[in-house]
């Protein structure tokens, strides 16, 4: 057994008029790695991947066991905000790499959720994906968020990629009249527990004409 990981760093955000945006005096460690897609005024994407180059290069293929995300706090508001002002985050792990500065997959995972019908990835291609939604907690006076619902889902299908894809989202939703104007979320670490093996030479054959059938795209194997 083996235990990977990759981690996505805090995000620090502040809404100035109608758009929110990076904090310019931001908390140490905060937003590396975080962008926000043309277009967008409330959405914030973080992108990464775990390396399994080395396990490739044996012709091995990764069983997940068991997949999990680490929280190390929480998070905090300013403003502050009203009832009903909240946030959503999205944590994703895909075999396959996905633009999440493209409006349609960003829209895509947001409403209908990755790998569900109708969106750009199967069930397959998602291994892992937790969606939360957070609102203020009015018994803190709105200065910390109260976790309201959370969802899990993907397929935990093996892969003999080169990489494991990591995602995080965070969408801001706000109600009319808000006073909200800051937000930073804890930094979170994925983490996978998966068996590594050596299968027989044509079903690791099989297994990666199906990696590569996935991507429809330039090979990344």
């Amino acid at each position: 057994m083996k235990v990977l990981n990759n981690e996505h760093s805090v995000l620090d955000v502040t809404k100035t008029g109608p758009n929110w945006d990076f904090t310019t005096l931001s908390i140490q460690g905060a937003n590396m790695g975080w962008e926000k897609p043309a277009g967008t005024t409330d959405l914030f994407v973080s992108q990464s991947y775990i390396d399994l180059a080395g396990l490739a290069m044996d012709d091995k293929t990764i069983f997940p066991n068991a997949i999990s995300v680490q929280r190390s706090t929480f998070p905090a508001l300013g403003g502050p905000a009203l009832p009903g002002d909240s946030f959503q985050v999205l944590d994703v792990l895909t075999s396959i790499p996905v633009d999440l500065t493209d409006f349609a997959t960003f829209s895509d995972w947001l409403y209908i959720g990755p790998g569900m019908s109708g969106t750009s990835l199967n069930f397959e291609h998602v291994l892992y994906a937790r969606r939360q939604r957070w609102t203020a907690d009015l018994d803190t006076q709105s200065a910390f968020a109260l976790k309201a619902d959370e969802s899990q889902f993907g397929s935990m299908s093996p892969t003999a990629s080169d990489r494991i894809y990591s995602y995080r989202l965070v969408w801001l939703v706000e109600v009319g009249g808000s006073t909200w104007n800051r937000l930073y979320t804890s930094n979170v670490r994925h983490i996978l527990s998966v068996d590594v093996s050596e299968e027989p030479l044509y079903q690791y054959l099989m297994r990666l004409k199906r990696s590569y059938e996935l991507q429809q795209q330039p090979d990344r194997d």
